[in-house]
């Protein structure tokens, strides 16, 4: 095998290695991004939208 084709097979290998990792960030990002905003999840961030407008009560 001379050295343009190692070359071109090394970026090959290389380029599948990220597109993979590319998609599987994706996709935790997406299934955190779902978890996050689940309708079970409402109260929970409502209660913390509203915790820079409570007296801390450290005065």
């Amino acid at each position: 095998m001379n050295t343009l084709t190692r070359t071109a097979a090394a970026t090959v290998e290389s380029g599948v290695l990220l597109g993979v990792m590319t998609a599987l960030f994706l996709i935790f990002f997406i299934a955190w991004v779902v978890w996050a905003y689940t309708p079970s999840r409402k109260a929970q961030l409502d209660a913390h939208a509203q915790l820079p407008f409570t007296d801390g009560g450290s005065e």
